[in-house]
């Protein structure tokens, strides 16, 4: 059978060079610039203390059996704007037309006026003065009964002093690049509330429905809310004595949430003008404090957390402050938080070409953050058993009256 060489190889060549260009699409890097202006929306459901401070719905008595750990629902929403340009004015001006939904009226203003940003200082440990006193920060990490290995992990003010650290000071990190518009971060800034206006957000406000934003530093902003990144349900934390000695945290679920994150907190005097601070977390890998989880964080890097098990899956609903955590605090947790994730909004204008030969030129960007959180002071609601109550008074006040004492006040 003979093969027509010279075809075949003709087809060869017309095919590779149909492919060429389609290849070099393929791996030709769209370029992207913009956007002229960002814009932030971060919506909190909040609960317990945050909730009662910020006149939480539900009654008194449910204000304080939510503050104390007893299951009350009293909770509040609050809801920050922030819009930042690449264009500058002084004072920024704007107003945000919100949906109905929102119960706020038509707009709200958007206000920046230049002014000195704040200074900052960083530093790697706690600054602590001779005076103070001595203090150890005790931290714990994970649910159960029961401690893991490797823990407390302690830092002491004396040694601090000294120049000395402890040698086991690495912990679990969070990856959160994303940074919002500011004052000094951007040419142009305005934000809500401002000092011009701060009304409270009503209980029965809802993000849903259209949005528009109109400002002397940005583009004309406009963007669509659905249901289900509106605000979360509150997630009120109840709390109970474990059998095993430790403190049980339990919460409904809170719908399309993403995971969640829980901290306390005790303190114990052990002398005059010394005292232990305890701190413990919920992550199942080793995480000192925490503080940077108790906030808003990309779905992205919720879900990595989740994975690497430092925050609880969605499907958690509950967590045992182990045993070993009450025992350094002397039987009692001052202050416990838990921080539901939320889904989050990403819309920018106008949507990328498909084109990638095509520049995508941003005007702008929106980014609606959604979280739930709350905090309780379980002390105050007689968590503790007989044995516990029948500590010497100084353990007993191992609270905010030790905190007091502690710092002379």
């Amino acid at each position: 059978m003979s093969t027509n060489r010279p075809f075949l190889r003709s087809s060869i060549a017309i095919a590779v060079l149909t492919a060429l260009p389609i290849a070099l699409q393929a791996q030709q890097q769209q370029k992207v610039s913009g956007p002229q202006a960002r814009y932030w929306v971060q919506a909190e459901t909040r609960s317990g203390l945050a909730g009662m401070m910020a006149g939480g719905a539900g009654g008194m008595g449910a204000a304080m059996g939510s503050l104390f750990g007893r299951g009350g629902s009293s909770h509040s929403k609050t809801l920050k704007l922030e819009l930042g340009s690449v264009r500058d004015a002084n004072p920024a001006t704007g107003q945000h037309t919100l949906p109905p939904a929102l119960n706020m009226g038509e707009s709200v203003p958007l206000f920046g006026e230049k002014r000195a940003p704040r200074e900052y200082v960083e530093r790697d440990v706690p600054q602590w003065e001779e005076r103070d006193g001595n203090m150890r920060i005790l931290f714990f990490w994970g649910c159960g009964e029961n401690a893991g290995p490797g823990q407390p992990v302690v830092l002491d003010t004396k040694e601090i002093m000294a120049g000395r650290l402890p040698a086991n000071l690495r912990s679990a990190y969070v990856r959160d690049n994303t940074r919002g518009p500011a004052l000094g971060r951007d040419r142009g800034f305005a934000d809500w509330p401002n000092a011009n206006d701060n009304p409270s957000v009503p209980i029965s406000a809802s993000l849903v429905g259209d949005h528009a934003v109109s400002s002397n530093i940005s583009p004309n902003i406009r963007f669509s809310v659905p249901a289900p990144k509106d605000y979360r349900a509150p997630v009120p934390m109840p709390s109970a004595n474990d059998p095993s000695g430790g403190m049980r945290l339990n919460w409904n679920a809170v719908d399309r949430s993403l995971g969640y994150f829980a901290t306390a907190m005790g303190m114990r005097e052990t002398a005059p003008r010394t005292a232990d601070m305890v701190m413990w977390n919920s992550s199942a890998q080793r995480m000192l404090g925490g503080e940077a989880l108790m906030g808003f964080l990309p779905p992205a890097e919720v879900n990595r957390l989740v994975n690497e098990r430092i925050v609880m899956a969605p499907s958690s609903t509950e967590c045992v402050i182990p045993k070993q955590v009450l025992e350094a605090a002397g039987g009692q947790i001052f202050m416990s938080s838990l921080n539901a994730y939320g889904p989050e909004l990403n819309v920018v204008h106008p949507p990328r070409p498909s084109d990638v030969r095509v520049e995508w030129k941003q005007e702008y960007s929106v980014k609606v953050r959604t979280r739930s959180s709350t905090s309780i002071m379980p002390m105050m609601a007689g968590i503790g058993s007989s044995d516990r109550d029948e500590r010497p008074s100084r353990e007993r006040r191992s609270g905010p009256s030790g905190f007091r004492g502690f710092f002379g006040r």
